[in-house]
């Protein structure tokens, strides 16, 4: 009887944390839509409009490291729950700027609130489930970010088109709101005990040993330039499938949906692949995620036609998943459950610098050029190479079956 409260109670917590996921992905993909208007209104070059999309991603990677602390600490139902109402009510305050520099700090703050819950649902993930389960446990949640760019790009498209930018900042403001109230919720059941233990082992959690372990830094390599791939194309396709294309945003939001439902797929099968053969072998993954994305992304911005180009997308898209889903798995299996969060911001921390640089390098690259948006795509096939590199570094030499308890990281 207890097993079957726990598990019910573990499905809930999974459920919660997915649907999360999808709201945040829907604030976070907003503006890549929303900046074409916003562009229009305000009059700002392409340079300017990459600043505002990258705003977002500075107080992000800064979070990163933060919420991951602050969940290894104080348990991570408060961490989550003040995410998500942070980022709720500066998406509706983005809704009211007015200016570039209004843009700028509204996006900002939006950054600061999401950016505490990767590393958060982490550590809840590593306190709820058994390891030999975290894998798909994780890959459900991060596969939350593919149905809210599936459905995002649909919904926030069509609001925008039908009511205006600032209406739909708005909507997605009280959508977060809600959310929050129901995560604070459902996370008191399941997180209670464990907020009590983090709190006592707090000041084990070995940040000057993790900062020493090569696996920390390479993974962070690896997500720099996933990062940088993945956020560069949502940024800047909308603007070119609309701009350079000719489609209508609605019709870009409709074909914007394909890659991201298959995206989502590819997370469940990655995860599942990842706890059943994996262990030990993460990095053949990320090597072939990386070469395949290269491929595809050249074959995207050189196809003739837009339903050649979207399916060439959608292979990249199914390629790419699988490398972030493995950069968040190797902490969760290979790391001591009381350094997951530390570990994971580390990691997050870093490669979010790839996400604050994608939107302005790609922004400048299409300015300097005459908005000539190859020069920025094949930026893209260069970074998907240098993580390929990066990924045939990596060398797992025990399996998490042989660590000790008190050891951060495998050797590497």
């Amino acid at each position: 009887m207890k097993r079957a409260l726990a598990s019910k109670r573990n499905y809930a917590v999974l459920l919660v944390l997915f649907l999360a996921w999808i709201v945040g992905y829907f604030d976070k993909v907003s503006i890549n839509v929303a900046i074409i208007p916003i562009t229009k209104e305000l009059n700002l070059t392409p340079d300017k409009a990459g600043l505002i999309l990258s705003s977002f991603f500075l107080s992000y990677a800064v979070m990163q490291l933060v919420g991951g602390y602050l969940a290894d600490k104080f348990g991570s139902k408060k961490v989550l729950t003040g995410a998500i109402f942070t980022w709720s009510i500066f998406t509706g305050i983005t809704g009211w700027a007015n200016s570039f520099f209004g843009m700028i700090a509204s996006r900002f703050m939006v950054g600061a609130g999401e950016g505490s819950f990767p590393t958060a649902s982490s550590v809840t993930i590593a306190n709820t489930f058994p390891k030999e389960q975290r894998a798909r446990a994780k890959s459900v949640v991060q596969s939350g970010s593919s149905v809210g760019i599936a459905i995002g790009s649909i919904v926030i498209a069509s609001l925008t088109a039908s009511f205006g930018w600032r209406i739909m900042f708005y909507s997605l403001a009280v959508l977060g709101v809600l959310l929050a109230i129901l995560v604070w919720f459902v996370l008191g059941a399941s997180d209670q005990k464990q907020e009590g233990e983090n709190e006592r082992r707090a000041n084990k959690v070995p940040v000057n040993m993790l900062l020493k372990t090569p696996l920390v830094w390479k993974l962070l390599v690896v997500y720099f330039f996933a990062n940088f791939v993945f956020w560069g194309l949502q940024s800047w396709l909308p603007s070119y499938w609309v701009k350079v294309k000719g489609m209508s945003m609605v019709s870009m939001g409709a074909y914007s949906s394909i890659p991201a439902i298959l995206g989502f797929i590819s997370f469940l099968v990655s995860g599942w692949v990842l706890d059943k053969y994996m262990l030990g072998k993460e990095k053949y993954i990320i090597i072939g995620g990386a070469f395949l994305s290269a491929i595809f992304i050249y074959l995207m911005f050189n196809a003739t036609s837009i339903p050649l180009a979207f399916t060439y997308l959608t292979l990249s898209n199914v390629f790419l998943n699988p490398i972030s889903i493995t950069v968040f798995i190797m902490p969760l299996k290979h790391m001591a459950k009381e350094s997951v969060g530390t570990a994971t911001g580390i990691i997050n921390a870093g490669a979010q610098v790839g996400s604050i640089l994608s939107p302005t390098v790609m922004g400048y690259l299409i300015s300097s050029s005459g908005n000539n948006y190859n020069a920025a795509f094949m930026f893209l096939v260069f970074s998907c190479i240098v993580m390929l590199i990066a990924g045939l570094t990596i060398n797992t030499k025990k399996s998490a079956n042989e660590m000790g308890p008190d050891s951060p990281a495998i050797a590497d």
